[in-house]
């Protein structure tokens, strides 16, 4: 039984204040509509108790003890001013603090419960919007290199592998270097003439763009095309059928750097581009790589203590730790870390890809190659050991079956350990130091 709210679900001081109030007024309408007996424990039915157990059920246990006490206290201070008389009624307050004791139990438990599967599906919806830009790039990037394979043979695959290097060395954020990578790759891919990026500071675009090309074009503070933008979080675009003559912006696209999880780093303005590539399908590129960079920014600046000391880690794998670990101290989700440790040795690149294949949709990898061998780690959200030991059952029958090659032979290892509350950087020299390869 929890006294006291637990960690991430303090109460604020308005609810300790409303929990005053409703025992208060309760209490008021006692005394106005029974003054004879205005805590009721003559009546047939006691209605006072319906104040604390509301307390109860909506703030939990620590401000129900707070209504008990304060009736208890009403009731002694009652007697002294003569409202009432007899000896403390013993029976009646314990019986009533028992109801609302339990109802400030049911309250907590119930509470903690949907807080845990709101993190867990706002967590998996993030990661399925990820995961849809992702697969969109891939797509487009296909589509692109064999369209394009003689005129432009540096595919996107490669260019945004470029974009995520540079990322990972300027720590992560919108700067000027990466903004101008960042434009470069937009112009190639999606033909624009004159663009800009701006910064977004404190929900305000600065007027000094971080980087342009063509022309750039003037900013203008009060377009209507970037305030809607900037309103709605998503890309807006002129359509001549929607807009009146009055409501003309001096941009054809505005487009926010927004990662899925809301943070909004830039703001893209684009002035000129070729009229017949002004379609639905560059819009999504244009969108889905903006959201690309947005995404892995973050997650590089989240994790930099990671990779501070691990440069070869990948941002979003190191980010995803951060959030298991926060999301396993506030709510107990539980989160399962696993390597695997290869020797070198001639299948080392195919044992490799294995490896990924085999990994859910939810999970982040990180191949880490070492003096010995590799070492292949695996992030599972919101999966315990049975997880990990399925996941060990599974590729040692196919690295058997393709390989001849057992996990059990030295000095090949597997371990996996569950996420606990320890900063996630001493869980991960943990794990990757017990056994080196």
């Amino acid at each position: 039984m929890r006294w006291f709210p637990e960690r991430g679900s303090q109460l604020t001081a308005s609810a300790w204040v409303e929990s005053l109030v409703i025992v208060l007024v309760v209490l008021g309408l006692g005394f106005f509509l029974r003054p004879q007996d205005p805590f009721f424990f003559q009546a047939d039915f006691p209605w006072l108790w319906f104040a604390p157990l509301l307390v109860a059920l909506r703030y939990g246990m620590a401000p129900a003890m707070m209504s008990i006490v304060l009736l208890a206290a009403a009731w002694l201070l009652a007697r002294w001013a003569g409202h009432v008389a007899g000896d403390f009624p013993l029976l009646p307050i314990a019986g009533g603090a028992l109801l609302t004791l339990v109802s400030a139990q049911f309250s907590t438990v119930w509470n903690q419960r949907l807080r845990r599967a709101k993190q867990v599906a706002s967590h998996a919806e993030e990661r399925f919007e990820q995961l849809s830009r992702a697969y969109f790039m891939v797509r487009q990037s296909h589509d692109r290199l064999e369209q394009n394979l003689i005129s432009k043979p540096v595919t996107l695959r490669q260019a945004m592998m470029d974009l995520r290097q540079l990322l990972s060395r300027t720590g992560g954020g919108l700067q000027r270097e990466t903004a101008t990578e960042l434009l470069g790759i937009l112009s190639t891919y999606c033909s624009l003439e004159s663009a800009a990026i701006h910064e977004v500071v404190n929900e305000k675009v600065t007027a000094e763009p971080l980087a342009f090309c063509g022309r750039g074009g003037l900013f203008v503070e009060d377009d209507q095309l970037l305030k809607a933008a900037m309103e709605s979080g998503n890309m807006a675009y002129q359509a001549a059928n929607r807009l009146r003559r009055e409501e003309r912006s001096h941009y054809l696209v505005t487009a926010p750097v927004r990662s899925s999880s809301g943070n909004l780093y830039g703001m893209l303005t684009v002035t000129e581009m070729p009229f017949m590539e002004l379609h639905r399908e560059t819009l999504q590129v244009l969108a889905v790589l903006i959201a690309y960079v947005a995404d892995h920014a973050e997650a590089v600046s989240a994790a930099k203590p990671i990779l501070d000391v691990y440069p070869d880690c990948s941002g979003p794998f190191a980010a995803e730790l951060l959030k298991m670990v926060r999301l396993h101290r506030e709510l107990g989700v539980p989160s399962t870390l696993v390597r695997v440790s290869i020797p070198t040795m001639p299948q080392l690149e195919n044992i490799c890809t294995v490896l990924k294949d085999q990994q859910r949709g939810l999970d982040h990898t990180w191949q880490r190659h070492t003096p010995a061998g590799v070492q292949f780690i695996t992030l599972m959200p919101f999966a315990g050991m049975g997880a990990a030991e399925g996941y060990r059952t599974r590729i040692s029958e196919i690295l058997v079956r393709r390989f001849r090659f057992s996990l059990q032979d030295e000095p090949a290892s597997f371990h996996s350990v569950i996420i606990a509350d320890a900063e996630p950087l001493t869980q991960l020299e943990d794990l990757l130091e017990e056994v080196k390869v």
